[in-house]
């Protein structure tokens, strides 16, 4: 007969299957969305090339306030990394590929 302490322990030590499958799937999911620096400037290259064909063929308008909103979120996602202890470039960095890392899913 297992003494009361001797069940938590056992818990502890080794997760169930439900856990080690929740772990697993986080982890596929942590792969799927990486992005990288590489990933970061096609997406900056790409952005800058549609909003210069809109800005040619439609004006400065929107151009303007596509890039105003895409600067708004570098400055959100590079609050929010200075936040949670980033600084220099790495906070930089981590707020590029924030910005323009979704090119790495095209």
């Amino acid at each position: 007969m297992e003494k009361p302490g001797e069940r938590e322990r056992s818990a502890e030590a080794a997760p169930n299957a439900y856990e080690r499958v929740l772990a697993e799937d986080r982890r596929v999911i942590r792969e799927m969305l990486r992005t990288s620096r590489r990933g970061a400037h096609l997406g900056f290259v790409l952005t800058a090339f549609v909003l210069g064909a809109i800005g040619y063929f439609e004006g400065p308008k929107w151009p303007l306030i596509i890039g105003g909103l895409f600067a708004a979120w570098f400055a959100l996602a590079l609050t929010v990394v200075h936040l949670r202890g980033g600084r220099g470039w790495k906070a930089i960095d981590r707020a590029y590929i924030a910005t323009f890392g979704w090119a790495e899913w095209l």
